[in-house]
């Protein structure tokens, strides 16, 4: 009985004892991670078509129970940009990479998957894909790091490019500037937003009931099409004239966007101060924020790259300049032309003192009370929007971006895209939230 027991202990030690090295062996099947390294770069996915990559959500391929099969496959994400966080080596002599898309963390790839890619080079992909011609600057820290992409070319016959000092027509965007000038002399007194439109040009019907607050906000009743003179006007007293011949007042106070409330806010600025249009942004936007590649229509300098318009059609560049005789009559509401640069700075001189302090900037704002005020869109979430366009050519702007600068995307555009440049400045607004140009 005795004999029987220990036989059948050493019986269990040997059974017991025989599954031991099965599971040290499954354990050691496992690749090893030698090393480890944090990162940050900008990638993207290639060869997709040949390689198709296994990602893997939880770890490097083979590295542990959970990453032995692929939990999405690379032909999948060719071409998409990524930001790779993390690098780890594996005892097999691979290399894998740990990656996020837009800010989500996705898994891990093999190294090989990937190509290094940065902010600009992808923001140029997207924007030719959409047949866009002209510049662009994305950012995310301010203006430290910013992005500058410059796609086509400034005159399409002579292969001339776009360059980061090419100048481009800002058309609407140029209406904050003339807000800012308003609310400026208000600050100081010389008008008041409350002041009604008859004390400054009694002739327009209506005006006993019209505030420079509602031409700021474009609830004025004022109603004018984007119309061209017959003639060039050369004279801001004919710029003026030719707004008030073709503007009418309708009485209404709900919102009608029309570039008369800015030429009339442009006039009245001049009337208060003495001096003209051009003169107040000079002296009060230009010089103030040392604007090198920022000018009024008709005083571009004559050695200066001015982007020509296109329209791409049929697989075709179709030159579409805007007309002069147009520019001529936009006084106050589109007649500049800037760099993203540029215009970048004076966005930010509107809240740093430059130009207005931030108090200021919240009353042009109307305290963010309605959507458009004093010359911007403003939105939920801290986001504000200018976009521009001129009739009859190819040239559109568009800025898209936080309240404080921090991050947004400028657009100017020589050729019209073939997908909206709404959806392209929000597309590039997310590339910039997300991705730093390295």
């Amino acid at each position: 009985m005795i004999v029987k027991k220990i036989w059948l202990v050493i019986g269990t030690l040997f059974l017991v004892g025989s599954f031991i090295p099965a599971t040290s062996a499954h354990a050691k099947s496992y690749l090893q991670i030698t090393s480890s390294t944090k990162t940050s770069y900008n990638a993207r996915f290639v060869n997709q078509s040949s390689r198709n990559d296994g990602i893997y959500y939880y770890a490097p391929y083979y590295t542990q129970r959970s990453a032995k099969t692929r939990d999405a496959s690379g032909k999948n994400w060719q071409h998409r940009f990524v930001k790779v966080t993390q690098t780890a080596k594996l005892s097999d002599g691979s290399t894998y990479v740990k990656f996020a898309w837009y800010g989500k963390t996705i898994g891990w790839v093999n190294q090989s998957a990937l190509q290094k890619y940065s902010r600009s080079q992808n923001a140029a992909a997207l924007l030719s894909n959409a047949h866009f011609q002209g510049n662009a600057m994305l950012f995310n820290h301010y203006a430290t790091g910013a992005s500058q992409v410059s796609v086509g070319d400034a005159d399409v016959t002579s292969k001339l490019a776009n360059t980061s000092t090419t100048l481009f027509p800002i058309a609407s965007l140029q209406k904050v500037m003339t807000g800012a000038i308003i609310e400026q002399l208000a600050a100081s007194g010389k008008l008041s937003l409350t002041d009604k439109l008859n004390k400054y040009y009694p002739s327009v019907s209506g005006s006993g009931n019209i505030t420079l607050r509602q031409l700021l906000n474009h609830r004025s009743g004022i109603d004018m099409d984007e119309s061209t003179p017959s003639t060039l006007l050369t004279s801001q007293a004919s710029e003026l004239n030719y707004t008030l011949s073709q503007l009418k007042s309708t009485g209404s106070q709900t919102f009608n966007y029309t570039n008369a409330n800015y030429t009339l806010l442009a006039a009245i600025a001049s009337k208060v101060t003495g001096q003209s249009y051009e003169t107040l942004v000079q002296n009060r936007i230009v010089k103030p924020m040392n604007l090198q590649n920022t000018y009024a229509w008709d005083n571009l300098p004559s050695n200066a790259v001015v982007a020509s318009g296109y329209t791409y059609s049929n697989g075709t560049n179709v030159s579409n300049n805007v007309s002069q005789k147009l520019m001529s009559s936009l006084l106050g509401a589109g007649n500049y032309y800037a760099t993203p640069a540029d215009y970048y700075k004076i966005q930010k001189g509107l809240r740093n003192g430059k130009i207005l302090t931030k108090s200021q900037y919240y009353d042009l704002a109307n305290d963010y009370k309605l959507n458009y005020a004093g010359g911007l869109y403003h939105y939920s979430g801290g986001i504000k929007r200018v976009r521009g366009a001129l009739t009859g050519s190819g040239y559109e702007t568009i800025y898209y971006g936080s309240e404080g600068n921090k991050k947004g995307v400028v657009l100017f555009a020589n050729q019209k895209p073939t997908k909206s440049i709404d959806t392209l400045a929000k597309t590039l607004y997310d590339l910039a939230r997300y991705y730093n140009e390295n």
